[in-house]
């Protein structure tokens, strides 16, 4: 266990070594729980946490068109008389809506050295609220934006809703259909359609159940074999394969799995009742829609532990997700849901504490 931490074959580590090791190997183990990854699903941006206020992603602004004279001195010297079509990006504040502060107390042994297994017990504990958190604000901001828009009329209701009586297939059907909502784009973002190797795609885990006992392969088989052989799920550097809550592939699309317990999470971010959340049972999603920030400890304080003999670390984590393209994000839903936003009543994405809410 003590080489987890650093290059030693003793079971202890001082002070000062599990500091500089606690900080990567708590980061490493919130990738791994965390569902989506970078540019699938969400833009992500991971940062070393500092005073600022928000991280910036970069997001896709809809089309700028700029006249151009033939041989003008100005606009880049644009030889030709029709409008030129300038895609940009632009940068995104998302701001920080909730912090995890999470003290951990680990006894001294004997000269100043910390038993690496109450090291690691925690590690897990630490790494497994913050994914919980960052998961549901993601999924949170996702329906907020798109429920939103619903009610107000800017967008058409691109809901896949489910049959009042399940048949066979209907969950893979459904997401189907969710998939190809995403291939219509967004017009007025200037997106042709939203790109199948950004998207991803978040089920229940009942859906996952049904898929195993319809014996629909989206998880082992041939077909995911070929998957991993043909983007390198066996290599160390594997994006997919590695993570908790992989399931597969649907029509291409990565599908993951969140318990129960990150949508009701989600749904207190949302302060709606958990029962509303629950007629949510799918999500496909892109990454073009999507962004979120996680901020990590470079350093961590540590005091003596108020406890007794020991020292207490105290790493801290904030985080955040902001979603600003309703199209990009189709739930599949219940049979007689109903959008929890009304048009005089829009949904915001709350957290305890938070900085800003929105």
């Amino acid at each position: 266990m003590g080489s987890i931490f650093a290059d030693i074959k003793t079971p202890f580590v001082n002070e000062l070594t599990l500091k500089r090791n606690l900080s990567p190997r708590v980061k490493e183990n919130i990738f791994q729980g965390i569902i989506l990854r970078p540019n699938e699903g969400c833009t992500e941006k991971f940062s070393t946490d500092t005073d600022a206020a928000e991280i910036q992603v970069i997001r896709i602004k809809p089309d700028d068109k700029q006249a151009r004279e033939i041989g003008a001195d100005v606009n880049g010297n644009y030889f030709n008389g029709d409008d030129a079509v300038q895609p940009n990006s632009e940068a995104y504040g998302i701001k920080i809506l909730t912090t995890i502060d999470h003290n951990i107390d680990i006894p001294t042994n004997a000269q100043d050295m910390v038993n690496v297994d109450l090291a690691e017990a925690e590690l897990r504990n630490l790494s497994g609220k913050v994914n919980r958190n960052i998961n549901a604000i993601t999924i949170a901001a996702q329906l907020c934006k798109n429920f939103n828009d619903i009610a107000n009329d800017k967008i058409k209701n691109n809901w896949i809703t489910l049959a009042a009586t399940y048949t066979k297939g209907d969950y893979k059907n459904a997401l189907l259909d969710a998939n190809a909502k995403l291939d219509e784009g967004n017009e007025a973002q200037g997106i042709d359609l939203y790109p199948s190797d950004q998207r991803a795609i978040i089920i229940r885990p009942s859906i996952r159940s049904a898929f195993m006992r319809e014996g629909e392969l989206i998880i082992g088989g041939s077909n995911y074999a070929q998957s991993m052989l043909a983007d390198g799920g066996l290599s160390p550097n594997a994006k997919r394969h590695d993570v908790n809550g992989f399931a597969g592939y649907i029509d291409g699309v990565p599908v993951y799995v969140a318990s129960p317990v990150i949508f009701n999470l989600a749904a207190k971010y949302l302060d709606i009742d958990t029962k509303v959340m629950d007629g949510v049972m799918a999500l496909v999603v892109s990454a073009i829609g999507t962004g979120r920030a996680l901020a990590f400890n470079s350093e961590m304080k540590t005091i003596p532990c108020p406890a007794g003999q020991g020292i207490r670390l105290q790493p801290k984590y904030r985080m955040g997700a902001a979603c600003w393209d309703g199209l990009s994000v189709v739930p599949v839903v219940a049979n007689g849901f109903t959008n929890p936003a009304t048009s005089s009543a829009n949904l915001k994405v709350l957290a305890p504490g938070s900085r800003v809410a929105g």
